[in-house]
């Protein structure tokens, strides 16, 4: 029994299947039920009607039974426009005469009496009567359940069978395999559908995320192989020389710590760890001047509030990569406007460069982008990981060129997270 409850629960066609088939045969059994009821109904006034008849031949053949001929003429028609077989009987059981088709089994028996003698018998058969039609009536019901169940079995497994297809493409996703998709050619409308919809996205981001994820590692390994190399000879030359050297070695760790501090931060975005605080606009726009090495004189503050709610170490890294992209690839930072708008704050970086060129605006913010007019070296981490934080925070990055020269290069974070990102 656990083996068959097993069979039927394994899968959800085999138990859609048996549900229709108890749907199915309830409803069979409502149907007898009420047929039941109304040919019931109907059977007794078949009766009334048979006692009346029975009755009345009896009483035409009481009329009769002296007279052979009458008698005989009345038993034929009978025969004849009643379409039924008669046996005649005298009161001893005795044979007077037999009318029409053999009848071994009389449905009527009419008792021929004249003031309460009994004269004779006289037993009908209805010619060609269908006696068991309720039996048929069930089973062709039966037989229409069987084809119905039937039927439903077909459905089910038409119905599951996309279910089939997700649980595939999901189970190649578990595998490994980011590039698997699921192509539904019916049920494209509906719930089914939705779902299908919804786990080709989550492929989509899971593949896309893995993609820049190596990226990311092998973007980060090329950039950390520059300044470990100068590491290598700078402190080969410290043997040697006192001074200057010391001062490359730290520019070079700090250059180290920067690289893996942008590669912490977006780890920290690709699991979505974002910690909200509450904030102070120009705190954070002072600190980040000072660990750029730039002067509070460049700072435009342009609100009395300050309050501010986001990730105090992503924000913090965003806004230094602003300063630090302005002042190593941008000819220095010109201003930093800290702006409290309608409803967001605005973080923009203005620099003295020569600005983006046009093919640049769009991607400024793409991993290790190198611009055309920049000093030559990538832009590395920093605007893709502006953007990211961004967005993460409900906000925007953005950069445009200024009309007095040089460019601008800035970032939003909402007053109010968006309910999705709590």
């Amino acid at each position: 029994m656990r083996g068959v409850r097993h069979y039927v629960r394994s899968r959800l066609h085999r138990r859609l299947f048996l549900w229709f088939g108890a749907s199915i045969f309830v409803t069979g059994l409502v149907v007898a039920a009420a047929a039941h009821l109304l040919l019931g109904g109907a059977d007794g006034g078949w009766r009334r009607t048979v006692e009346r008849g029975r009755s009345f031949i009896g009483n035409q053949l009481a009329e009769s039974w002296d007279d052979p001929a009458r008698r005989d003429a009345l038993a034929r028609s009978v025969v004849r426009d009643l379409g039924m077989s008669i046996v005649l009987l005298d009161a001893r059981g005795e044979l007077i005469g037999a009318y029409g088709e053999p009848c071994p089994r009389p449905d009527v028996e009419a008792p021929v009496r004249r003031q309460e003698r009994l004269l004779g018998n006289a037993k009908l058969c209805f010619a060609k009567r269908e006696r068991r039609a309720g039996l048929p009536f069930f089973l062709l019901l039966g037989l229409a359940a069987l084809s119905l169940w039937g039927a439903s079995g077909m459905i089910a497994r038409r119905l599951v069978r996309p279910l089939g297809e997700l649980v595939r493409v999901a189970d190649e996703i578990g595998r490994g395999n980011l590039g698997a998709r699921v192509v539904l050619r019916r049920n494209k409308v509906g719930e089914i559908g939705d779902l299908a919809d919804a786990i080709n996205e989550m492929a989509s981001r899971i593949e896309r995320q893995m993609a820049d994820q190596r990226e990311l590692l092998a973007g980060v390994s090329h950039e950390i192989r520059s300044p470990l190399a100068r590491l290598r000879v700078l402190s080969e030359l410290a043997r040697e020389q006192q001074g200057k050297v010391g001062e490359d070695i730290e520019r070079e760790v700090l250059e180290i710590d920067s690289l893996v501090g942008q590669l912490l931060a977006s780890s920290r975005l690709d699991f979505g760890a974002l910690e909200r605080r509450d904030l102070d606009a120009r705190e954070l726009a002072e600190r980040c001047l000072e660990r750029a090495g730039l002067s509070a004189g460049v700072l435009d503050f342009r609100s009395e509030e300050t309050a501010l709610s986001g990730d105090p170490t992503l924000l913090a890294r965003a806004l230094t990569n602003l300063l630090e992209n302005a002042k190593e690839h941008a000819g220095g930072v010109a201003t930093l406007v800290v702006s409290r708008q309608a409803d967001a704050w605005v973080f923009s970086v203005e620099d003295g460069g020569p600005g983006f060129a046009e093919q640049d605006l769009v991607r400024a913010f793409d991993k290790f982008v190198r611009g055309e007019k920049s000093a030559g070296s990538s832009l590395g981490l920093g605007l893709s990981l502006v953007r990211r934080i961004a967005e993460a925070h409900g906000g925007r990055a953005w950069a445009e060129n200024r009309r007095g020269g040089g460019a601008r290069v800035a970032f939003s974070v909402p007053l109010r997270a968006p309910a999705s990102l709590g």
